[in-house]
């Protein structure tokens, strides 16, 4: 046996170990693979660019959004909603704040969590999940900025108009 494996093996399993006692107990959830093909698998349901026209997002049926260069139409970065089986991470708005630094996405978006449906706000650059905007009591159709990017405008079945103030997120 080769020893340098025999050494890592002890540090290994008592790193794992204590990973394993770290992490909350909770049912166990299959991963959900998926291929990445570069491009939407399924319907483009909203477009959205920023205000000098430099970045476009998509947001698609495949539970994907898209970042794109507008000029060169080069895809920049896919941004991955939670997700689950069936209809939940289906994107229907998404947005892209006036300097082109916030993604806004929703659709059928955190109902299998809590029951309620959610915005998330995603950093364009890195592709991080900023924060969700949880509590909406249907899916999301629309999602628009203001001009100056203080504010965030959501339209969804039976939510009526919601408007959130982008410095601190209330709505």
């Amino acid at each position: 046996m080769n020893p340098s494996v025999k050494t890592l093996g002890a540090p290994l399993a008592a790193l794992l170990l204590a990973l394993a006692l770290a992490l909350p107990a909770r049912a166990a959830e299959p991963p959900i693979l998926r291929i990445d093909a570069g491009m939407h698998t399924a319907v483009i349901k909203r477009i959205g660019v920023d205000a000098e026209n430099r970045f476009l997002v998509t947001g698609s049926d495949d539970k994907t959004v898209r970042v794109w260069d507008l000029g060169t139409g080069r895809l920049l970065r896919t941004l991955r909603p939670p997700l689950g089986p069936g209809n939940e991470g289906k994107v229907f708005a998404v947005a892209l704040s006036p300097d082109g630094a916030t993604v806004a996405c929703g659709g059928w978006t955190g109902y299998e969590w809590d029951g309620s449906h959610a915005i998330y706000l995603f950093d364009r650059q890195s592709g991080r999940l900023l924060r969700p905007l949880p509590g909406l009591p249907n899916v999301i159709f629309h999602l628009a900025f203001s001009r100056d990017g203080r504010y965030l405008a959501a339209l969804g079945a039976k939510n009526g108009l919601r408007v959130y103030e982008t410095r601190g997120w209330a709505a």
